[in-house]
């Protein structure tokens, strides 16, 4: 259910989630810094503070810490919006809509982004292409954060503390990577197809960048 002649990026969609990921990486970095500032202030006077200073060293570093998590969730949840915008645009700019809302619409994020290219224009999309697998761990980072599953810590407290562990460090950096995780997966639907003989932009349109 191919449409004629479409042309990814001439469409007058407004990607506004574009602006707001850019605020959010930057926030997520700042705050970033914030943590890591403090980190090493702890480290660099650990055992040389009285109690009272001890504590309120530990009060700044949690809040560090928690201003950290809550700018990496919004920056997360600004990518998956985006990256969701991205593809569908992509996918209504080839497809018939109502076709592809009944048939396609519903997959998983990563099929999305492997299969649409190529049924849509015959690209090949390696699963094991470096954007797919940053895809991956991305999805893997905000599902664990949109779909939190309760933890029985009190039944295996070292595996809990190694699956925390190896949550957080994949979240960590979900979040540091974010930007050009969704750069390259648009230079993956901004590439000219087989056999195109030039790019299909066309100059003075909105693209979608982040």
């Amino acid at each position: 259910m191919k449409r004629k002649g479409p042309t990814f990026g001439h469409s007058q969609v407004d990607y506004r989630l574009g602006n707001i990921l850019k605020r959010a990486a930057k926030e997520f970095e700042e705050a970033d810094a914030s943590d890591k500032t403090v980190e090493d202030e702890c480290q660099r006077t650990k055992g040389s503070l009285s109690p009272l200073e001890s504590v309120k060293i530990s009060e700044r570093m949690f809040a560090a810490s928690g201003r950290r998590m809550e700018a990496g969730v919004i920056l997360l949840m600004a990518a998956a919006a985006f990256l969701e915008q991205i593809i569908n645009d992509y996918a209504h700019t080839f497809l018939d809509a109502d076709w592809y809302a009944e048939h396609l619409d519903n997959l998983r994020t990563v099929t999305k982004w492997i299969l649409l290219p190529h049924l849509c224009q015959r690209k090949e999309v390696s699963e094991n292409d470096p954007a797919i697998n940053a895809l991956r761990e991305f999805v893997k980072a905000r599902n664990a954060v949109v779909h939190h599953k309760r933890r029985d810590f009190y039944l295996d407290l070292h595996k809990a503390s190694n699956r925390t562990s190896t949550e957080s460090a994949r979240f960590l950096s979900a979040c540091k990577k974010a930007e050009s995780t969704v750069d390259a997966l648009i230079k993956i639907l901004m590439a000219p197809p087989p056999g195109a003989k030039k790019p299909e932009m066309a100059t003075g349109k909105q693209t979608p960048s982040p």
